[in-house]
């Protein structure tokens, strides 16, 4: 069992995110499709179509995953990437101590491969080979399917606050998961090993996945040592739900299509992972300026929001948009 022990300012800094992003989802994922264990037959068509995508390019990020591992931490290097190209920016830029620290430990009980430990030199050929495994995972794994599976994770992040704002942080640690149980000021996750975790006032953020399969992970940003520690649980896996993520769905995207128009349903879709202007301009394949326009319809509409991150402004979606996208 590990033990979390909260603080009175641990329960007022825990929050709900939405994913850890794309890349952490891709290397989820490679572990799911390749995991010896039963897996919900729900996940049979997205495991049939991975397979014919498989290429040797995804091999370096596999080899670091041996099978029946959750592989090198990557996920405490990178952190919340909500774009594949931060993702990919964010493994290129790990720092050396970092990723040393966590190959050391990996190492201690499983055989890693020697091109494994170039990835604590900057700018090395073993790190250029892993973004570029990491890039060739995500469109195989998760491209065709991302805006739904964003979609499908917003929705997750917004039942959960539903259940905060009806039942309090105690209702919500209460119901989380069957393998959680809320005995305050403790929260104990039936896991195999002991561990006892004190949060000591850095809050836990609470981070839905949905091809984490039926583990449930804990992550410190080694990054932000002072920042929240990530929990990361499996999403509520609906078997009518999932079906609709793997459909190619013509028939739905035609409906939304119908409801907001071929060209604002496909601005959409585009912004389901978070994007700036320019970057909606490029993957839509319309001007910057249309590219504005759609995104003040949409926001009108309270579909997504839009904040200024810089000299940049970044849309996303709002929970109704997540939820309207999930649906299609």
């Amino acid at each position: 069992m590990w033990r979390i022990h909260f603080t009175a300012q641990d329960l007022v800094r825990t929050r709900i995110a939405p994913t850890l992003g794309p890349l952490a989802e891709t290397m989820f994922g490679l572990n799911l499709f390749r995991t010896r264990k039963p897996c919900t037959r729900a996940f049979g068509p997205w495991r049939t179509t991975v397979g014919a995508r498989m290429t040797a390019q995804m091999r370096p990020l596999a080899s670091l995953a041996p099978v029946g591992t959750m592989g090198v931490d990557l996920w405490s290097l990178t952190g919340e990437a909500p774009t594949i190209e931060a993702g990919i920016d964010a493994l290129l830029t790990m720092r050396p101590e970092h990723i040393r620290t966590e190959l050391e430990l990996f190492s201690s009980d499983q055989t890693l491969p020697r091109w494994a430990w170039t990835l604590a030199e900057r700018n090395s050929r073993g790190r250029r080979e892993l973004a570029g495994a990491a890039l060739a995972s995500y469109r195989a794994l998760l491209a065709p399917h991302w805006p739904k599976v964003e979609g499908h994770l917003h929705a997750e992040r917004s039942a959960r606050a539903r259940v905060f704002l009806e039942g309090g942080i105690e209702g919500l640690l209460a119901t989380l998961h069957p393998k959680i149980r809320w005995n305050s000021p403790v929260l104990e996750v039936l896991m195999c090993g002991e561990a006892e975790v004190h949060l000591g006032g850095r809050g836990l953020s609470l981070v839905p996945s949905l091809f984490v399969g039926d583990r449930l992970v804990l992550l410190t940003d080694l990054r932000s040592p002072d920042g929240p520690i990530r929990l990361v649980f499996p999403t509520t896996q609906d078997a009518l739900a999932l079906h609709r993520l793997w459909s190619n769905g013509h028939s739905q995207t035609g409906a939304l299509a119908a409801l907001l128009g071929h060209n604002r349903a496909a601005v959409l879709q585009r912004i389901a992972d978070g994007c700036t202007t320019s970057e909606l301009a490029q993957r839509a394949g319309v001007s910057l300026a249309s590219a504005s326009q759609h995104a003040t319809v949409l926001r009108e509409a309270g579909l997504i929001t839009t904040r200024r991150d810089g000299s940049a402004v970044l849309h996303t979606l709002t929970s109704l948009g997540a939820n309207l996208l999930n649906g299609a």
